[in-house]
């Protein structure tokens, strides 16, 4: 699934605050979800990175998470707004330096509702693709 896919869903209402180039046509290869401020050691790249900031103690941490994330090859970070009532500046700026997309999931969304739209859409892809391979 390609990140502007997501980003077509309606029901998502995802909302894309930093679009690095070639950013939209990166393939989500799986979603990780994650509070720890230094979660590289669990990325393989490529992945739909969701967070809802709970790892943000200070403004310094968000340049620590976005140079993990880049680091280790993430494909877009997905942010909550639910803890802090919108995704901070610090965090914004962040995301510019490091060229990683910044999506911000609005409250109403759960987190669940964005993992299952790209997990459906990764093992559809894959389906097709054996399905073509087979046949």
């Amino acid at each position: 699934m390609l990140l502007r896919e997501l980003l077509a869903a309606p029901a998502l209402r995802l909302r894309l605050l930093i679009e690095p180039p070639g950013s939209l046509d990166r393939e989500l290869r799986r979603v990780w979800t994650t509070d720890l401020l230094w979660p590289s050691q669990y990325l393989s790249g490529g992945e739909l990175v969701i967070s809802g900031l709970v790892w943000r103690g200070s403004p310094g941490d968000s340049e620590i998470f976005v140079k993990a994330l880049h680091d280790a090859g993430a494909a877009a970070l997905a942010a909550g707004n639910a803890l802090l009532g919108s995704v901070p500046d610090d965090l914004v700026d962040a995301c510019r330096r490091h060229q990683l997309a910044l999506i911000e999931v609005p409250t109403e969304v759960s987190f669940a509702d964005v993992t299952e739209h790209v997990v459906g859409a990764v093992n559809a892809e894959r389906g097709d693709r054996l399905s073509a391979t087979l046949g």
